[in-house]
């Protein structure tokens, strides 16, 4: 999906997997890039377990939104995690980490629905060398709110939606500061279900993706199905998202905000403003490998039984709200 700065790049991830064996695992050999879009479900960078297994970043930040399903994480720091079904991640890259997400097939006896977006968040020169750092919103604390009428339920991953404020971001993210309009709405709508996207600050970008349903109209004007619109002047006005199908729900996400206004070399998973930081993050990854990965396998799953939680090193495991141990 096409992005604007200060955004770098946005995906979602939609996949039935089938019903997974004892390991978790899926029927099938992954091919080691597998990302067939005419395909029920992919494998990504996974042999049996899909997903991405460990591999390093530098200079901005991932936001992983989740919707359905689980994502086990661990990272070149020793942390790990279990989360999804609407939690959220925020992870700083920084200096640099290697992490993993993998996507084990808890459900043995039913399919293994999966559905999340991960957007990367570019950080302006002075933070891109900042200490790597992640930061854990449960579902039940994240930030939602439903339209009058029951058709429009949003949910607010970052910035405020009328007057429904987001958790806070990760301390050293560009979305940290008000100032920068740093918004990330997803909007799910009932038929018949509109809300008003209010203008942006001066100067911001606004990105809308279409990526379910049929009917999106913004203002009256018909938006093809699963295309993305970018805003000319998201400032100029208020705009009014519509569901205007008779049958199908409609889902959209909307990325907002200022932009760095820096230049951006990117090369594979590393971001940064010169050609020469680029080539110093190779040397560095080689020299170092962000840490080392201090984990037995490259696709890291956890048991069956464990539940969401987020293991930092150095501190006690955290777990959802009012769930001492979150178990499936």
């Amino acid at each position: 999906m096409p992005t604007q700065d200060p955004f770098l790049f946005a995906v979602y991830h939609k996949d039935i997997y089938p019903a997974g064996d004892a390991k978790m695992q899926a029927p099938k050999h992954g091919n080691g890039s597998d990302f067939n879009p005419a395909a029920r479900y992919r494998m990504y960078h996974g042999d049996r377990i899909p997903g991405f297994p460990q591999h390093p970043h530098r200079g901005f930040e991932t936001v992983t939104c989740t919707l359905q399903g689980t994502v086990d994480h661990t990272d070149s720091l020793g942390a790990a995690g279990r989360y999804g079904n609407g939690d959220l991640q925020w992870m700083t890259a920084g200096r640099g980490i290697v992490h993993g997400e993998n996507l084990p097939l808890i459900n043995q006896d039913k399919e293994n629905p999966s559905r999340w977006f991960q957007l990367w968040l570019n950080l302006p020169a002075k933070s891109k060398m900042v200490e790597p750092n992640q930061l854990m919103h449960w579902s039940e604390n994240v930030s939602r709110f439903t339209s009058n009428d029951s058709k429009v339920l949003a949910t607010v991953w970052a910035g405020t939606l009328h007057g429904t404020k987001a958790l806070p971001p990760i301390k050293d993210s560009w979305a940290s500061n008000p100032s920068n309009d740093v918004n990330i709405w997803h909007l799910k709508m009932k038929p018949g279900g509109k809300i008003t996207l209010p203008r942006s600050a001066g100067g911001s970008t606004r990105s809308l993706y279409f990526t379910e349903g049929s009917g999106l109209t913004l203002d009256g004007s018909v938006v093809p199905d699963l295309s993305a619109v970018e805003f000319r002047d998201p400032s100029s006005g208020d705009v009014e998202v519509a569901n205007t199908g008779a049958d199908k729900d409609v889902e959209v996400l909307v990325l907002q905000g200022k932009p760095i206004g820096e230049p951006v070399v990117q090369h594979g998973p590393f971001v940064m403003n010169t050609r020469e930081e680029i080539m110093q993050a190779f040397s560095d990854y080689r020299r170092t490998q962000f840490g080392g990965w201090p984990w037995a396998e490259d696709a890291v799953i956890f048991p069956r039984t464990k539940g969401r939680f987020l293991g930092l090193k150095g501190k006690p495991e955290e777990y959802p709200p009012k769930v001492e141990k979150d178990e499936l």
